[in-house]
């Protein structure tokens, strides 16, 4: 089973800004200031730049941002979604799973 990142701003069902990406093209993470951190992943249409999303958590650093995210990745394998999304706390249905820090902020940079 595949399994995926899913990234959208708090109000996503009016703006219709959100993304999807599969775990098999996550590259790795880098703190982007003290709070935030980037995230990278495989271009979409195989360019040598990557997909970046980059995220501004409030209350916490990028060392522990990136620990919420290595828990997930270790923890249930058959959920299938993490969504980090603005204002996001704790919490999970069946298919979701949301990360304990609290998003200010998400923006996305894709390739064409």
């Amino acid at each position: 089973m595949e399994r995926y990142f899913y990234f959208a701003e708090s109000a996503v069902e009016t703006t219709g800004e959100a993304c999807l990406f599969p775990l098999s093209s996550f590259l790795g993470m880098t703190p982007a200031s003290a709070g935030g951190t980037t995230l990278h992943f495989k271009s979409r249409n195989g360019a040598a730049t990557d997909d970046v999303v980059t995220i501004s958590h409030l209350g916490s650093t990028p060392k522990v941002f990136m620990a919420e995210v290595v828990k997930y990745l270790q923890g249930n394998h058959r959920n299938p979604f993490l969504a980090v999304i603005e204002g996001a706390g704790t919490g999970s249905s069946a298919n979701v799973t949301r990360i304990a820090s609290t998003i200010f902020s998400t923006a996305v940079a894709t390739e064409a």
